[in-house]
């Protein structure tokens, strides 16, 4: 496989980018720069920070593509949001019913610990597999691509009334 050389935007991305994991402490590569008994407990650190930062994202696409289809059912297809977004009925729909509903507004009432592996209640788990494991966070991103295509095809093919017939289904983790 011939190696391709990086654009000079693509080299300095990279620099900031190594930059930025340094300052984040989120470089597991150079774990040796650290004091020995510190590599376990940093590893594991950044490991909790990809996996969350992959499932916020996630959680906050899928609850954008249902704020979507929820607007679209109520307001229609005629409009654009930028249009909509002017008229009084419209904001108030988002500020007192949408907001409401927020997927991430639930899921942030319920992470509350820093750590909520520790948690004897509830551990974090996708589809029973630890999530920030990689069998976890496989699984997870696995079922995040078919609803996120699901809802692409439904919502950008303009067949986002098609998410109302009962033959179409998302399968629940």
């Amino acid at each position: 496989m011939k190696m391709h050389r990086l654009t000079p935007k693509q080299r300095r991305l990279v620099k900031e980018l190594d930059d930025m994991a340094s300052l984040l402490r989120l470089n597991y590569r150079e774990i040796r720069a650290y004091e020995r008994e510190s590599w376990t407990p940093r590893l594991e650190h950044i490991r909790r920070h990809f996996v969350r930062s992959e499932v916020i994202l996630q959680y906050t696409l899928i609850d954008e593509f249902l704020n979507n289809i929820l607007c679209r059912h109520f307001f229609g297809q005629r409009q654009t949001f930028v249009r909509l977004w002017k008229t009084k009925r419209f904001r108030d729909f988002n500020y007192f019913f949408i907001e409401k509903l927020s997927l991430m507004e639930s899921w942030r009432s319920r992470d509350q610990a820093f750590f909520p592996e520790n948690l004897r209640s509830a551990k974090p788990s996708w589809k029973g597999k630890n999530i920030f494991s990689l069998d976890g966070v496989s699984v997870f991103v696995e079922d995040i691509g078919k609803m996120t295509d699901f809802f692409i095809s439904k919502l950008f093919a303009g067949n986002w009334a098609s998410m109302t017939n009962s033959s179409t289904s998302i399968s629940s983790p």
